[in-house]
């Protein structure tokens, strides 16, 4: 059995944190939805809430997501191509997701520091939105090593099938 990495380590924490995130989120909901039919008061800042968890929820799952392999897959090449172009396949898959990546993060910074420097909030909760950007920044940083290391490792055990 392989031991851990940091990166293993780093994406369960995210992992984690994305789940704590959903279950605010479902938490959140839930209580807006029964204080609005019970009590015709529903919660103040209950959407910018669920908004910003949404954030942690999907950017903070996404890495174990690439870190294990476990992007939808549909197997039409598999049944007629021979194992080598497939597993050439899944590398072109890897590559596309990098660059993918790579332009998503480097497309995010610069609003990121827009975000930062003027000082942009949430509407009801005053949270500031440059505080939604580092979840943001450090789930597609996580993803862009996930993805480099998820395919050399399938690479190393290419043959263990």
């Amino acid at each position: 059995m392989r031991q851990k990495s940091w990166l293993d380590r780093a994406v369960e924490l995210s992992s984690f944190i994305a789940t704590l995130a959903l279950i605010a989120m479902m938490l959140t909901s839930v209580a807006d939805v029964g204080m609005t039919k019970l009590f015709r008061q529903p919660i103040t800042g209950s959407y910018d809430m669920v908004e910003s968890t949404l954030v942690f929820a999907v950017f903070l799952g996404i890495p174990a997501t690439f870190l294990s392999h476990g992007n939808i897959v549909v197997d039409v090449v598999d049944f007629f191509a021979s194992k080598a172009t497939v597993r050439r396949l899944k590398i072109l898959a890897a590559v596309f997701s990098f660059v993918f990546l790579v332009l998503l993060a480097w497309n995010m910074w610069p609003q990121a520091q827009d975000a930062y420097r003027f000082g942009d909030k949430k509407p009801e909760l005053g949270l500031p939105l440059y505080v939604l950007w580092l979840p943001m920044l450090a789930g597609t940083g996580l993803s862009i090593l996930a993805v480099v290391v998820a395919a050399f490792r399938a690479n190393d055990h290419k043959g263990d099938a």
